[in-house]
């Protein structure tokens, strides 16, 4: 009856979506198996197959295809299981107008991310790391009920680079353990399996590019300031009192959201040797100057990575928009928003020079989702945390 609903529903917008029905999840991967498809809408509690299931087979099998779960209060741990294998989740029960207001906006994003420019560009890289196939088995994993935190540990265990790189990452003053972490397990037991997820990324990610030679650059600086703004946005989303879902994002994104400065870095050089002189000499924000150099700016060339993968949209969105948040159509807090903001007084503390190149904090915009109060209350915060790892 509810599928019935929603196909009258979709009647009125034939002329401007393709849209398809299905009874269960082998039917919808049979389809999809036969045709490209730019979205996929699934209830959490269906026979045969279950969403969180469905999604992660979506996720290996159409990576291109993004993924939408409608779930119900009493699917939360299921919903916390498969985060990372959805896009986005709906709760229910859900207006008709919101569901099609979220696949506008997946939609519109994979059309902003498509543009010639940006694919001409990541064309042209020597280095696009892919998706590790370790991330993929965690997801995989905590689809299912029966899973434990020590199934996660040794599933990481079974990578012995991976391993060393976390033990090594986790027993370091960044995390200020107070006992030494000796076994992936214990890792899992300590940080959460979200944390965990987001080191596996964004180690992975940066294991993949070497050392360059660019003034006022190295990828060792960018790789710390995207850990201590991972480390911000979880204490900032715990203050706040975020959802599991939002939280886990935001971390993921945190950690990720400058990945596209070492994409450039090591793949073209002298041009962003060149992005930089320019931002250095007119005292502009580096985004803009990557954009005279480029046409576009590093925020576009990670999101466009992570489209690839195909990670949340929320944390896509958060990474193509992190210095220009009110470009959102989403008026809320977001992992946008706690990007945007733990970033911004992660240099404010750590390096307040680049706060005078422009890139600080959009005031207005926060003012805009009602939080401008809380930014004392954030700063505190982050100077706790920042304090604590140096």
């Amino acid at each position: 009856m509810i599928l019935e609903m929603y196909r009258l529903a979709f009647e009125g917008d034939r002329e401007e979506w393709n849209v398809e029905f299905c009874e269960d999840a082998p039917e919808a991967l049979q389809l999809m198996d036969r045709a490209p498809f730019d979205v996929v809408v699934t209830d959490m509690r269906m026979p045969r197959m279950s969403g969180a299931e469905l999604v992660v087979e979506v996720m290996k099998r159409h990576p291109h295809t993004s993924r939408l779960i409608l779930s119900g209060y009493a699917d939360q741990e299921q919903v916390a299981r498969c985060i990372g294998a959805t896009h986005q989740f709906l709760a229910k029960p859900l207006g008709l107008k919101v569901l099609k207001t979220t696949i506008s906006r997946v939609c519109s994003l994979d059309a902003w991310l498509g543009n010639e420019t940006l694919r001409s560009l990541v064309s042209q890289m020597r280095t696009v790391p892919s998706i590790p196939s370790l991330y993929f088995r965690i997801t995989e994993a905590l689809a299912r009920p029966e899973c434990s935190l020590e199934e996660i540990g040794e599933i990481i265990a079974s990578d012995p680079a991976m391993t060393a790189k976390i033990l090594q990452l986790v027993n370091s003053a960044f995390f200020g353990i107070a006992r030494r972490i000796m076994n992936p397990v214990e890792a899992v037991q300590f940080l959460g399996v979200g944390r965990i997820r987001s080191l596996v990324l964004s180690l992975h990610v940066f294991s993949c590019f070497d050392p360059v030679e660019i003034q006022d650059f190295s990828i060792e600086k960018v790789w710390t300031h995207s850990i201590a703004t991972g480390q911000v946005a979880l204490k900032i989303a715990k203050l706040e009192k975020m959802d599991r879902a939002i939280t886990d994002e935001a971390q993921v994104a945190a950690m990720l959201h400058d990945i596209g400065k070492v994409m450039l870095a090591s793949s073209v050089p002298e041009l962003y040797q060149k992005a930089h002189e320019i931002a250095r000499e007119r005292k502009l924000p580096l985004s803009a100057a990557e954009r005279e150099v480029f046409g576009v700016s590093h925020a576009e060339v990670g999101a466009y990575l992570l489209g690839l993968w195909g990670l949340p949209v929320s944390i896509i969105e958060a990474i193509a928009l992190h210095h220009e948040p009110a470009r959102s159509a989403i008026v809320a807090v977001t992992p946008l928003s706690v990007v945007h903001v733990c970033s911004a007084l992660e240099r404010e503390i750590n390096d307040p020079s680049s706060v005078a190149d422009g890139n600080g904090l959009d005031l207005e915009y926060l003012a805009k989702l009602g939080v401008k109060k809380r930014l004392d209350d954030w700063r505190a915060t982050a100077r706790e945390v920042l304090r604590h790892e140096n």
